[in-house]
């Protein structure tokens, strides 16, 4: 594929993303499907998708390839990091919070991974690096704690649930298990494919959490969905969960690590857009200041070799 088509399928990919926290906060907003239903059914279906694609895709994308057997447990507790981890505290994390503050945290995943490895494996820290690290998080205090740092209560609509506090911590959750993943399985993670290392995370993420959630998925009011809901749901599997990471796995072979890293603004910036759009947020100039501060953050921390 060729370099501009490259970044479009990355770009592409990062405002499906920006779209899903808008889509899945209305979807929730509903009140038909419980949260935790659907991060039963997200990891369900994104098994299905991923092992039917393992099977159709073309060699140069999904290779046949062979898990060790060391390898399976090992992917076994980084598909409760990535996905029963990070990608449920999203989910649930939306139920209370505003699309716009989650992607803005879920953006400063390197800051998480540089603490993290910093704490953790007594990796060295430039001083340039650490101003990126206390901008971001200055930022996300903002974002957790709008009412007391700035002494007017919330500066959003966050629609059903309405806790902020609790919805911020759950994103924030997410991320230290994102930055968790990379920093504990990077030996996996760098011995097989996107597709073969995807599909195997959905499945054991699927197998666990389906008995879990079997009985909201059941109970939930599927006779009440009309379409507006159906379609919600299906972006938020084929197109978000889908489509998406497919797009990723086209693109970064052709892109730079770095510049995939900066194409992730494009997800608070949609997801800002979508939500005021929707009604679901009116961002004032203090969210603006606090979103300013934790993309500084990020930019300077991926910047800084």
């Amino acid at each position: 594929m060729k370099s501009p088509l490259s970044h479009l399928s990355i770009i592409a990919a990062n405002v499906m993303w920006g779209l899903y926290a808008t889509i899945c906060k209305g979807f929730l907003g509903s009140g038909l499907i419980g949260s935790w239903a659907l991060c039963g059914i997200k990891m369900i279906g994104g098994a299905l998708l991923f092992w039917c694609a393992s099977f159709l895709l073309p060699q140069s994308l999904a290779p046949k390839e062979h898990i060790e057997r060391r390898d399976l447990l090992k992917l076994f507790f980084a598909s409760m990091l990535i996905n029963a981890g990070n990608q449920s505290c999203i989910i649930l994390g939306l139920s209370y919070t505003s699309p716009v503050d989650a992607t803005v945290i879920c953006s400063m995943a390197p800051i998480f991974t540089v603490v993290l490895a910093t704490l953790l494996l007594r990796q060295r820290v430039s001083m340039a690096k650490t101003v990126g690290v206390i901008l971001g998080f200055t930022g996300a205090m903002l974002f957790v704690f709008p009412g007391i740092l700035w002494g007017d209560g919330s500066t959003l609509s966050y629609g059903v649930g309405n806790n902020p506090l609790l919805g911020n911590t759950l994103i924030i959750i997410s991320q230290i298990c994102g930055a968790l993943y990379l920093l504990l399985f990077t030996d996996v993670l760098s011995r097989y494919s996107a597709v073969t290392l995807i599909k195997w995370l959905f499945l054991f993420s699927a197998l666990v959490l389906a008995p879990l959630t079997v009985a909201d998925i059941i109970h939930s009011n599927w006779a009440a969905m009309d379409t507006s809901t159906w379609l919600q749901l299906g972006y938020i599997i084929v197109f978000a969960t889908g489509l998406a990471y497919f797009l990723l796995i086209i693109g970064q072979k052709h892109v730079s690590p770095e510049a995939i890293a900066m194409y992730n603004y494009m997800q608070p910036i949609t997801a800002t857009i979508s939500s005021v759009m929707a009604g679901m947020a009116v961002v004032t100039g203090q969210q603006q200041i606090a979103m300013l501060l934790c993309l500084s953050g990020v930019y300077i921390v991926i910047k800084v070799k």
